[in-house]
């Protein structure tokens, strides 16, 4: 803070010193150089016309003195000069002029000039001219400051893929290096944070495999019992490796950007072979269709299933008898929805369904399975392919869940 206010300190007393004096260098030896010429022109005409030189300058209120030519030492040029009739100049300690003239009496006078003030357009020019360059100045002081503080804007701004923030690259001797520092500091330890939060949850992820082997090979050695209990019990089982599953899938989207491979995907035979794959687990129970054109779809055909994938068995939750899956391209963009007939979701609640973790207290409740990772995913998928994914009411009168691809198929 010190360093920026004295940097600021300096450069303006430079420029109001620099530009002051420059500016005055200009404009008041023109109007001194103007003024005294006036005045010397119209002695010299006076004189030339036997006008009363005496009257003529009381008349324009200068100052004249009267004295004998004894009184003063001249040389002998200017001694010549005076009785040639011509007017001599000289200036004393406070910058004044004083013009002499020999009179007919052989008296000599003294006219002091006194020094001019600006006119009013001189004044203007000199003020404008002057806070234009003043601004100028205090402008190219600003603009390095201005670059940099946008370096720093647009470095925590930008978030990177694994959710760090980026790096700025402020040299040390700019006026906000310590401000960068600090940051390329707190980006150190926002990524080791996120770095143990990762490791954590992998390694809480892979430990809950082991036990849940166990449990699953135990249960299979038993014989098999109608009993609720145990029907139960080997339900909490799958969903115990589908919940580790899961987050070690968002786990691994959150750490980096993966290599994505893209290429041109037919959309419609992708969600045709989608449907058939889920048809006697997910959606057996479901009327399911598809509607659409046969469209090309340019994207890494992997992460696309991924996510339509999750969609379709997030719909299977919560639909009552009906599910559809749209496509619709446009130039600007592919557009596929998932629909379903089930309970829906609030408008206050769906920008927060895309969360990690986020669960709506109603209709989709923990009963339906899931951890709450799905929509996550999708989310990040969306966001590889720089989609975005949103939800509106469905015709059925559930939710509508879509995906929203750039067409860049179309030249």
């Amino acid at each position: 803070m010190a360093r920026l206010f004295f940097s600021l300190y300096i450069v303006i007393t430079f420029a109001l010193v620099s530009l002051s004096a420059a500016l005055e260098s200009i404009f008041l030896p023109v109007a001194q150089e103007s003024n005294n010429s006036h005045v010397a022109t119209l002695l010299a005409a006076a004189k030339q016309q036997d006008v009363d030189i005496i009257q003529l300058i009381e008349a324009s209120n200068l100052p004249l003195r009267r004295f004998s030519i004894t009184d003063l030492s001249w040389s002998k040029a200017q001694l010549a000069q005076l009785q040639a009739g011509a007017s001599i100049s000289l200036y004393d300690e406070a910058n004044r002029e004083q013009i002499y003239l020999l009179s007919d009496d052989g008296v000599v006078l003294e006219v002091t000039v006194t020094e001019p003030g600006l006119s009013f357009s001189s004044t203007l020019w000199y003020r404008s001219i002057f806070f234009i360059l003043l601004a100028a100045v205090i402008a190219l002081w600003l603009w390095p400051l201005w670059r940099d503080l946008n370096l720093l804007k647009k470095a925590v701004t930008t978030t990177m893929p694994d959710g760090n923030i980026a790096e700025n690259a402020i040299g040390a001797n700019s006026l906000v290096a310590p401000i960068a520092k600090a940051l390329n500091s707190m980006r150190g330890q926002i990524s080791q944070l996120l770095r143990n939060q990762r490791e954590l949850s992998g390694a809480v992820a892979h430990e809950f495999r082991t036990p849940l082997a166990r449990l699953k090979f135990a249960l299979g050695m038993q014989e098999q019992s109608e009993m609720s209990q145990w029907q139960d019990m080997q339900q909490d089982v799958v969903e115990l490796e589908r919940l580790v599953q899961e987050m070690l899938d968002f786990s691994a989207s959150e750490a980096h950007l993966p290599t994505l491979h893209f290429a041109e995907i037919p959309l419609l035979s992708l969600c045709e072979a989608l449907l058939q794959k889920l048809k006697s687990s997910h959606l057996h129970a479901l009327d399911a269709k598809l509607v659409g054109p046969a469209t090309l779809l340019l994207g890494d055909d992997l992460y696309v299933e991924r996510a339509l994938e999750n969609l379709l068995v997030n719909a299977s939750r919560y639909a009552k008898s009906k599910l559809r899956i749209s496509i619709v391209p446009t130039d600007e963009y592919v557009e596929v929805s998932v629909e379903d007939d089930g309970p829906g979701i609030e408008e206050n609640l769906r920008a927060k369904v895309f969360e990690p973790f986020f669960r709506p207290d109603e209709g989709r409740g923990r009963k339906q399975g899931g951890a709450g990772l799905g929509l996550a995913i999708v989310s990040r998928i969306m966001q590889w392919h720089q989609g975005e994914c949103s939800i509106s009411d469905s015709e059925f009168g559930g939710a509508k869940f879509i995906l929203r691809f750039p067409n860049e198929t179309q030249v």
